[in-house]
């Protein structure tokens, strides 16, 4: 179970490893939850200190459900690496890689929307987001998300475009995913390769995160000085605190952390 991280004092070792690397997540983690996932943003704050991390040579990708476009202007920070969509989508050094066999999803998610929008229009607060080769079906506005997330469901298991897909849940959404064998943990290890890492920070807050907090425990096996943390909230599953070395509380409680790194790093 997760230690309360309390003080940078655990994390120094890894901060003195060269290369070092912060992979973290965004919703949740950097920027605060919100009804309208278009309406996320990671705060000014976060990013003058993810920039005076970059500065000090600390190599920082980011990696998360969204959408690379989505990604990219939530965090608002040049230099960083990122993994957008679970990392179907690896953004490095200005180069864009795309997982083999994507675009048939990328189809077929538009016909799933298609045959989720009555759910949608019957669900109040139900939301279903297109990312290009997946969905997100978002229910944290409705006024019963059980309900909600109960007639989600039902829609998906009637949808014969939702059938091709894998479904995956979070904080409120449900998520439907190309089968394919990319997940954030496969994506973690090849960022921690591509980048060189000898030091790592992962920072998650969801199941999701659990992926890649297991690809980060399995690279300490091969010589990597790594710290997972995970980002506490009333909808955090006890999963995700028995998968990460220690906790800290909130969106407010990383800034804290990424600021102490930043005075910590010469």
């Amino acid at each position: 179970m997760a230690q309360t991280l309390t003080s940078i004092e655990p994390l120094l070792p890894v901060l003195r490893q060269q290369p070092f690397g912060l992979l973290s997540d965004i919703d949740g983690t950097l920027a605060p939850i919100v009804p309208r996932p278009e309406d996320a943003a990671v705060p000014e704050e976060t990013r003058e200190l993810l920039r005076g991390l970059i500065e000090k040579g600390v190599r920082v990708a980011l990696i998360t459900g969204r959408s690379l476009e989505a990604a990219r202007g939530m965090a608002g920070v040049e230099g960083v690496a990122f993994a957008a969509e679970h990392g179907l989508r690896l953004w490095i050094d200005g180069r864009l890689q795309a997982a083999p066999g994507l675009a048939e999803y990328e189809a077929l998610a538009g016909q799933a929307q298609a045959e989720l929008r009555q759910t949608e229009r019957d669900v109040s607060g139900v939301q279903v987001e297109n990312k290009g080769p997946l969905l997100a079906v978002h229910y944290r506005r409705a006024k019963e998300p059980r309900a909600a997330r109960e007639a989600v469901l039902a829609a998906v298991g009637r949808s014969t475009a939702a059938q091709r897909f894998r479904l995956h849940e979070g904080r409120m959404v449900v998520e439907l995913r190309p089968p394919l064998d990319v997940d954030k943990g496969t994506t973690a290890q090849t960022l921690i390769a591509r980048l060189g890492l000898r030091g790592a920070v992962a920072l998650g807050d969801d199941i999701t995160d659990i992926d890649m907090f297991s690809a980060v425990g399995r690279g300490r096996a091969q010589g990597l000085a790594a710290v997972t943390v995970a980002v506490v909230s009333e909808e955090a599953t006890p999963e995700l605190l028995r998968a990460a070395d220690y906790s800290l509380e909130g969106t407010e409680g990383v800034r804290r952390l990424l600021g102490e790194m930043v005075r910590a790093l010469p």
